[in-house]
């Protein structure tokens, strides 16, 4: 074996001794409970989250708006950058750790004074060479960077996956939102036609003396407040459809509607699964653990760091005086040089990197750790608010039933002279109030459905990934 040769031989078997550093171990104070807090179902492996959303989902209008937010909502085209960026810096990171080989072609003219290699009169010679520079990983710190760069694209690519999770869930929710202002709206305008037949009533008393003019102004009253009530619904909703909009990736515009709320089915008991599942299937969970892993492996790369660096440099190529000469016999030349630096001054300076990246690793163990504890409270939540808002919503129904029968006796009771106006109006709002109060606490209960589901980690799967279709590259 040739000198060179061997001398690369030994560089590789040096470089693949030592890294320097702590091995990432996931933090022993992650706290998982052993069950849900607020069910009485027993647990199982089975879990909501492991049902695609397009069978979570019946309505197809709604399926159709998701499928359309995958592929042209912006957070999900950054975030899928954000990828792309990760993996760029991955590829040079790992060339970091290879020999750097440049090709260098020169013409020089020299004269004598200025030139050590023709010191006497003006000389012209030519170069081709190959310049060598290689950093011998003794100490493990670019495997280490390296490393830190493999965690940090796996913890853009579980971004990537949680900003999926979050469009599904929040086009979902807006479009709930929306059926509920729509259901609303619908029940102000049935109230908006039966005062305006109460008002029609009141005037025609008044008229033949049967009532006085108070009850005609509580009717206009009661009239004029229900027609507010509809101006603020029909505000609401159409600032509900430009935030769909613009989760669908485009300028405010109109947003079709499918099934109603009242149609909208989403089981009324939702299975939770294991809580330790919740670590390995929520996506910020392992994006925060991603990233606690790339701040460890920097600890080694900064330690590493304190040691000298040794690197290779070498050269080889041919030299002539004419550009004819430049591969002829005795114009070849090579040279291999191994290099020590030794930090001095700047010795202090690396140890308090070596405690920066410490305290930065602290840091992303509390950020991980903190992501786990919100993960089992946002679960917990869903749970309770799927189980009481259920019962809500059916008390919410009874309430609209009992007001229902109200209004009829009370206009009846009117009708007849037993009773006054102020009697009527009372009823119809309480009417108003507890139907608009079912329609929204119909809301709540599919949307904490979803909200649970998005807890779960439900919302990705490979074939919703791969309807995220990449967006067009900019610049082409």
């Amino acid at each position: 074996m040739r000198p060179v040769g061997r001398a690369l031989f030994a560089a590789m078997l040096l470089t693949a001794c030592t890294v320097m550093g702590p091995n990432y171990e996931r933090p022993p104070t992650t706290p998982v409970p052993k069950g849900w807090r607020d069910t009485a179902e027993v647990l199982r492996d089975s879990s909501y989250a492991n049902v695609p959303w397009w069978e979570v989902f019946h309505d197809s209008t709604l399926k159709a708006l998701i499928k359309e937010a995958l592929r042209e909502n912006r957070d999900i085209h950054i975030a899928l950058a954000r990828v792309n960026e990760a993996r760029a810096l991955l590829g040079i990171q790992r060339i970091e750790a290879l020999p750097q080989v440049d090709l260098l072609a020169s013409a020089r003219k020299a004269n004598g004074a200025d030139s050590l290699i023709t010191p006497n009169g003006s000389r012209s010679l030519f170069f081709i060479e190959l310049n060598l520079n290689w950093e011998l990983d003794l100490w493990g710190r670019l495997r280490r960077l390296t490393e830190s760069a493999q965690a940090s694209l796996l913890a853009s690519e579980q971004g990537r996956r949680g900003a999926i999770i979050t469009v599904v869930s929040d086009v979902a929710r807006a479009y709930l939102e929306l059926r509920d202002l729509d259901a609303q709206a619908a029940i102000t305008e049935s109230v908006i036609a039966t005062r305006e037949r109460s008002l029609g009533i009141a005037r025609a008393r008044f008229r033949g003396g049967l009532t006085s003019e108070l009850d005609v102004r509580e009717a206009e009253n009661a009239l004029s407040d229900a027609q507010g009530t509809l101006y603020r619904i029909l505000r609401e909703r159409t600032q509900k459809e430009n935030a769909i909009s613009v989760l669908l990736g485009h300028t405010p515009e109109a947003i079709p509607r499918g099934l109603p709320l009242s149609e909208q089915r989403f089981p009324s008991v939702v299975p939770a699964g294991l809580p330790c599942q919740l670590l390995l299937r929520r996506p910020d969970i392992q994006q925060a653990e991603e990233e606690l892993r790339a701040a460890n492996a920097r600890i080694g790369a900064a330690i590493a760091a304190l040691f000298p660096t040794v690197s290779l440099t070498g050269a080889t190529g041919t030299v002539s005086k004419e550009v004819s000469g430049l591969f002829k016999p005795g114009s070849y030349f090579w040279h291999l040089n191994a290099n020590v630096a030794q930090p001095i001054i700047n010795k202090d300076r690396n140890r308090q990197q070596v405690e920066a990246e410490r305290a930065r690793t602290e840091q992303a163990v509390g950020r991980y750790e903190r992501t786990v504890l919100v993960a089992f409270q946002e679960v917990e939540d869903g749970l309770v608010a799927v189980k009481r808002l259920r019962e809500e919503t059916a008390a919410a129904a009874d309430a609209v039933t009992a007001a229902r029968r109200m209004v009829n006796l009370a206009r009846l009771r009117y009708e007849g002279g037993v009773d006054s106006y102020t009697t009527v109006l009372i009823t119809q709002r309480t009417e108003l109030d507890a139907e608009l109060h079912h329609s929204e606490v119909l809301r709540q209960h599919k949307v904490a459905v979803v909200q649970l589901y998005k807890a779960l980690g439900g919302g990705w799967d490979p074939r919703t990934d791969s309807l995220a279709a990449p967006p067009p590259k900019y610049p082409p």
